[in-house]
């Protein structure tokens, strides 16, 4: 059996993927038997994969899980009854929700307070609520208007919300300042390709391979470019 959501194989009695954490259900999931096609995995701009890309964000991740690795004593031990009574699954779950409620209480004491407010972005992305983790990035961007990681965020956010025409002028607006910004051309060229704006795409690659020759997301250019000339 496979996630509808990212592909992975899954247990038959699995209440949730252990890849990307969607809930598993005998009636929505698909099982490869009597040749039944394997899912196709969804764009990797939809997954959280993408955002640790983003330097702010592979930050913010590693604050999260720092900041809960010792966490309050009522949450861990509501937590450690949680795992007593329930599922690993549902435990986990828990502590989520512990971190968003703390976080929350962490920016209504301070609304300018904006780890905690990309770590919220984060997590709604994750969670699948864009439109939540969209809202907590324009709050970012009204407090710092020229930060742009945080444009780049609200690209993918925008690609993910399907209004891809947002996610492009907010892409060329980092890049009208800073021309040679390895992730603005990555993510411009990403979403021109799911666009079918191929020469576009395959114009900004070009220019990632040439500009910042031997990175990973240089590597990552011409693998995309090497499908696309497959695909013609």
């Amino acid at each position: 059996m496979f996630c509808t959501k990212c592909g992975e194989k899954i247990k038959p009695d699995a209440r949730f993927c252990h890849a990307c954490g969607a809930a598993a259900s005998q009636d929505k999931a698909v099982k490869q038997a009597g040749g039944t096609m394997r899912p196709q995995k969804q764009n990797w701009l939809h997954s959280f994969g993408a955002f640790l890309l983003i330097p702010i964000f592979a930050v913010i991740v590693i604050l999260l899980f720092w900041k809960n690795k010792d966490p309050d004593p009522i949450v861990q031990a509501s937590t450690n009854n949680a795992a007593q009574n329930e599922s690993p699954n549902m435990a986990a779950m828990q502590q989520v929700h512990a971190t968003l409620e703390r976080l929350k209480k962490n920016l209504e004491a301070n609304p300018k307070d904006l780890v905690a407010m990309d770590s919220l972005a984060v997590m709604y992305s994750i969670a699948g609520s864009h439109d939540k983790a969209l809202n907590y990035y324009k709050i970012h961007l009204e407090i710092e208007p020229d930060n742009k990681d945080i444009k780049i965020a609200m690209a993918l956010t925008y690609h993910n919300l399907r209004n891809d025409s947002r996610a492009i002028e907010l892409l060329q607006e980092v890049l009208e300042k800073e021309p040679d910004y390895l992730f603005g051309l990555y993510y411009l060229a990403e979403i021109q390709e799911a666009q079918h704006n191929h020469e576009e795409a395959a114009r900004h690659w070009q220019e990632i391979i040439e500009k910042h020759p031997g990175t990973q997301l240089a590597k990552a250019a011409e693998e995309r470019l090497a499908e696309q000339h497959a695909d013609e």
